[in-house]
This record gives structure tokens, sequence and C-alpha cells, in this order.
């Protein structure tokens, strides 16, 4: 078995606050969502992350983004809905979750919602020198993605100590007005 276990953490794409009608947990993506969702897809498959593994909140704004980021992923992947995703709170007990993960996920994806997956993603990964780290203690805007690599076996060996491979916010991405490739 490879020692190397991936994580990589997608806070739902925006939101509509359209209809004042929904309760938070049925708001869509707005189209601004739905775009941003596609780019974050596109990144995905242009830098071969393809989880095998899929834990996201049932909520409908995390499962459109879901729908958006499949079609460019690798089709045997595991799905998960989990309404405990959704009240997450800091991360804690998906932390004790992803330990109890078997060996053969060896790249998970989270998606749900903040302030979870920031204080997840700050708590997994080490401080870089390339200040994605910094950045993304800042701001966890929706649609944003942190990608983590852990130099373990194993998900029950899995400490604070990851490294941060990618810190990606959909503007920062090729078709946007201006946007970085």
């Amino acid at each position: 078995m490879e020692a190397m276990r991936k994580l990589t953490l997608l806070r739902h794409a925006k939101s509509s606050w359209d209809d004042p009608e929904k309760t938070d947990f049925e708001r869509p993506l707005a189209p601004r969502g739905r775009r941003a969702a596609l780019k974050i897809a596109a990144f995905l498959a242009r830098h071969h992350l393809n989880p095998d593994f899929i834990l996201c909140s049932p909520a409908q704004r995390t499962r459109e983004t879901l729908a958006r980021i499949l079609p460019f992923l690798t089709e045997d992947i595991e799905i998960r809905m989990d309404r405990a995703v959704y009240s997450a709170g800091i991360g804690d007990g998906l932390v004790a979750y992803l330990k109890t993960r078997p060996a053969d996920n060896q790249h998970i994806m989270i998606i749900g919602h903040n302030p979870t997956m920031q204080q997840l993603a700050l708590t997994l990964a080490k401080p870089d020198q390339a200040g994605q780290y910094s950045e993304m203690e800042r701001k966890f805007p929706s649609a944003a993605l942190a990608h983590i690599e852990f130099d373990i076996s194993s998900w029950r060996e899995l400490k604070s100590d990851g490294r941060l491979m990618h810190f990606v916010l959909p503007k920062n991405l090729k078709g946007n007005k201006g946007g970085a490739v």
C-alpha cells in the first residue's frame, strides 16, 4: 500500500438567496456558483485530483456542486451523503471519521460548508512558505479548494502535519477576466 494519503476539501460553490421561502439546507447554487464549480472541476481534471471516496453534505448547494464536478472525475468513486457534514462545526467529527476510512481510500474529498472546511484545512495542513496557508487563513470563500497530502500509509495515522499542495479560488482560474491560470 502506498504511504501517501490525499485529502481534498471543497467548500460548496456560491449559493442563491433569491427565494426567501427556501431553508438554508434547500438553497441552490447561484449562476455564479455553477460557473465557479465548473472552473474547480476543470482544475481537478487538469491536476489529476481524482478522489476514490467523496463525503458530501446533502444540502442542495453541496449536491449541486458535486453534480458539476463529477463529470470531470474518474468514474469509480464511492460517494456518501452525510448530514453530519452539514453541521460539522470545526470538523473534529470529520477528522475522527477520516481516521476510520479503509486503507484503500487513498484520496478522499469532502464537499461541505464553512467554517468547517476552512477550519479543517487549517488544522490538518502545516503552514507553508509559499503563502497559500496564510491566504487560506484569511478567507475560504465559496468554491475554494484545499488539497492536502499526508505521508501516512493509513488514515488512522492522520495528524496535523499535511502538506498544503493547492489552495485554489475560482476567481484565480482561467476563464475569469484578468484571472490567472
